[in-house]
């Protein structure tokens, strides 16, 4: 019930974040909400409030539905493995639902436009103001990205050191993400000013807001992962403290994250409330449904999103169409991690002593053991004390992998943790596996190996 707790709280998160930013769409911001462009005359007009006003009714109702599904899926009884299933397909029902609303009233609003005749006098073309993009900001030290590279180094060095490859690998993640971001931060920083209409200095303003974003977000996020380094580092003695240092810092990253775009949002709207008077920049016909950028005009393949600070893809390239058909598959096929974990529930821990060899196995994976390099054998009635995780499956009735104990530093697990007793076998190269099924059997296995 606690990991179904922990399931659900984590999801539903997306609840609130999908609300604030889709009601947020509803207050202009560069003469731009829903995704449509309008003048300044349109911003008041009944007709585009009362669409406003409903789109925020449906949109509450959407999200409350969401959060009472989200009580009922709590309390009623599944295996972990179903559990995961279900929550993973309300993942993505929940990332799509609320948009359903958001795509009705934005071809209502866009039909309103056209019947209004709601069009700046100009033609609709690309803008960019060259003044602004040519405008040199200076870049931030290298040495905000070289202090977390170094601290996220720390566990690194000591996996190498200890010659514990497995850790190695995991704690590589963090110094890669480092320098990920610190290439992010140098591309986008070459994108393309935030025009809205002829004020050279609105435009120059609104670039340098969006660009001071980015370079706070690619910092904060090289942080983050630094910590989350020195997280995995401290749950290899200390799990439970490592894993509240790292719930502590992806709720302070996420508060600050949301924080930074939410502030964006309301600095475009501050300073674009007075615009639209005269000339404006419309570009809605290169966006459909007012989310996805398609553009055959545009050699770019990323493009900054018109609010906020995010960027999409140009759906005009093939590759850009490759990117979001990949991301669409990869959220459809989520539920099947779910399935995948249902058959491992299901399937039984097996424990078969030949000639040669102690073989356990679990679904896929496979622990042969090799008998004449076996060292000691002993038969444990109970679980060794501490017994944690540190890479592999921890579930009610398998327990496979990378493990940890409180008298041993590395144990290779394939085990029932239901019903003992369970062989602990030492080879002569120090490796230790902690192997039984559940039955009977393990006691004769054990006989037959002394």
């Amino acid at each position: 019930m606690i990991v179904r707790l922990i399931l659900w709280a984590c999801g539903i998160i997306i609840i609130p974040l999908m609300f604030w930013q889709l009601n947020n769409e509803t207050k202009f911001k560069k003469n731009i909400a829903l995704g449509v462009t309008l003048p300044y005359v349109g911003r008041t007009h009944p007709q585009t409030v009362e669409l406003l006003t409903k789109f925020r009714r449906t949109l509450r109702w959407t999200c409350l539905g969401l959060l009472v599904s989200v009580v009922v899926l709590v309390l009623l009884p599944m295996s972990t493995g179903l559990s995961l299933t279900i929550w993973l397909i309300w993942i993505d029902v929940a990332m799509v639902l609320p948009f359903i609303p958001y795509v009705k009233y934005h071809k209502k609003l866009k039909a309103l436009k056209k019947e209004q005749g709601w069009y700046p006098e100009v033609p609709r073309t690309r803008v960019v103001n060259l003044t602004a993009a040519a405008q040199q900001e200076k870049h931030i030290s290298p040495v905000q990205f070289l202090l977390p590279l170094a601290v996220s180094l720390v566990p690194l060095v000591w996996g190498i050191v200890q010659q514990d490859w497995l850790m190695t690998a995991m704690f590589l993640t963090g110094p890669v993400c480092v320098l990920l971001f610190w290439a992010l931060y140098r591309w986008a920083m070459r994108r393309r000013a935030e025009t809205v209409d002829e004020n050279e200095t609105l435009t120059q303003t609104l670039t340098r807001l969006r660009r001071r974003a980015w370079r706070r977000s690619w910092v904060w996020g090289s942080w983050f992962m630094a910590g989350v380094n020195l997280a995995m580092w401290l749950s290899l003695d200390q799990p439970v403290w490592g894993l509240l240092v790292m719930l502590a810092l992806t709720v302070v990253f996420l508060v600050l994250a949301v924080g930074l775009e939410f502030h964006l949002r309301h600095q475009q709207e501050r300073l674009t409330a007075q615009s639209g008077r005269d000339y404006y920049v419309d570009e809605d016909e290169k966006w459909i449904w007012g989310m996805f950028y398609y553009d055959p005009n545009d050699t770019h393949l990323v493009v900054n999103n018109r609010i906020g600070m995010n960027t999409t893809v140009n759906l005009a390239k093939k590759s850009g169409r490759i990117i979001l058909g990949a991301t669409a598959v990869m959220m459809l096929l989520l539920p099947l991690w779910g399935v995948w974990l249902m058959a491992e529930e299901q399937s039984p821990v097996t424990l078969t002593l030949t000639e040669t060899t102690l073989e356990a196995k679990h679904g896929w994976d496979d622990y042969e053991i090799s008998l004449e390099d076996v060292a000691q054998v002993q038969l444990l009635q109970e679980e060794p004390a501490g017994l944690r995780r540190i890479a592999g499956t921890a579930m009610d009735t398998v327990l496979k992998g990378r493990y940890q104990s409180n008298a041993y530093d590395k144990l290779t697990l394939c085990m029932d943790p239901r019903t003992g007793p369970w062989l602990l076998v030492t080879m002569e190269n120090g490796t230790m596996y902690l192997v039984g099924d559940g039955s009977a059997d393990v006691e004769k296995i054990y006989l037959q190996m002394q």
